[in-house]
């Protein structure tokens, strides 16, 4: 491995896949931010989950945060490297239809809570949710595969769904939200 600090990024300009390099916030590398800044929360969260099947899963999600890193960057399309693909997506959508059966079902809106592994993967969902927004502006100036976008779609859905399950493996209901009008 290279040395951690290399001093090129001195001067606010950050190295490419290919090796070109663009400023640090360039609409490209804000979306690599962003990533880094989901996959970041979803490794806090980890920290506080002892169900080995659920770290498990959140510990792949993290791989694929990587790759999909890596195809944002990835600007010559060099196929050596991996894709997030459809069968990525409809892996999560069967994980949400998995575990949604084991959770009591939705009535109300609730709130980002329920314990610090819960609150941590609904910090990890807005997390994914900054990175659509952020894939649609580099859409702007750049090809973005629209996979991608549907990707961070469902994996907020699914961080959401695992909030809630997290919160229940902790004993913890969801904790509804009051429209202040009624109170």
């Amino acid at each position: 491995m290279p040395k951690i600090f290399t001093k090129t990024g001195d001067k606010g300009e950050t190295g490419r896949f290919d090796g070109t390099r663009v400023p640090k916030n360039d609409p490209q590398m804000e979306v690599q931010g962003s990533i880094d800044e989901c996959n970041s929360a979803i490794g806090l969260a980890r920290a506080y989950i002892k169900d080995e099947k659920l770290n498990g899963i959140l510990k792949n999600f993290q791989s694929l945060l990587l790759v999909a890193g890596s195809e944002v960057t990835n600007v010559t399309h060099d196929r050596r490297l991996p894709y997030i693909s459809d069968v990525n997506i409809t892996a999560m959508e069967e994980l949400i239809d998995n575990v949604e059966e084991k959770l009591e079902p939705l009535t109300n809106f609730i709130l980002p809570a329920g314990g610090k592994a819960s609150a941590h993967l609904h910090v990890a969902r807005a997390a994914s949710r900054k990175v659509e927004r952020r894939l649609v502006t580099f859409r702007d100036t750049a090809d973005v595969n629209p996979i991608l976008l549907a990707y961070f779609n469902r994996l907020s859905d699914t961080l959401f769904v695992l909030a809630r399950y997290a919160s229940k493996l902790a004993g913890i209901r969801d904790e509804v939200w009051v429209n202040p009008k009624n109170s």
